[in-house]
């Protein structure tokens, strides 16, 4: 079988998978919402969640992977985007503590 596939007018976009041990809990929906702040120091990856930060780094997938979303008007397939890497974060979090001078 055959899928067409129609890449975006503004280019593919290159997205990238982010990795985590354990699971993300949340009160309510996050859809649309930031769930953290990702940083990067040279090569390792620095993501901070609430009060909490663990170290990654970026791995390039063995096959990319392609986003794609199927428009009803047409029957064509879109890519909305291309995955080409994953940030692996395997270590635990750790606290963010600050160092409040004294009163």
């Amino acid at each position: 079988m055959q899928i067409h596939l129609v890449a975006d007018k503004d280019g593919i976009k290159e997205w990238a998978i982010i990795e985590l041990q354990g699971s993300l809990r949340c009160s309510d929906t996050f859809d649309g919402e930031m769930i953290g702040n990702l940083l990067w120091d040279g090569s390792t990856a620095l993501f901070l969640l609430g009060h909490q930060v663990v170290q990654g780094k970026a791995k390039a997938l063995d096959n990319p992977l392609v986003v794609i979303s199927k428009s009803e008007q047409t029957n064509r397939n879109n890519i909305v985007a291309i995955i080409r890497k994953k940030i692996i974060f395997s270590s635990r979090p750790k606290p963010i503590v600050f160092n409040l001078p004294s009163v």
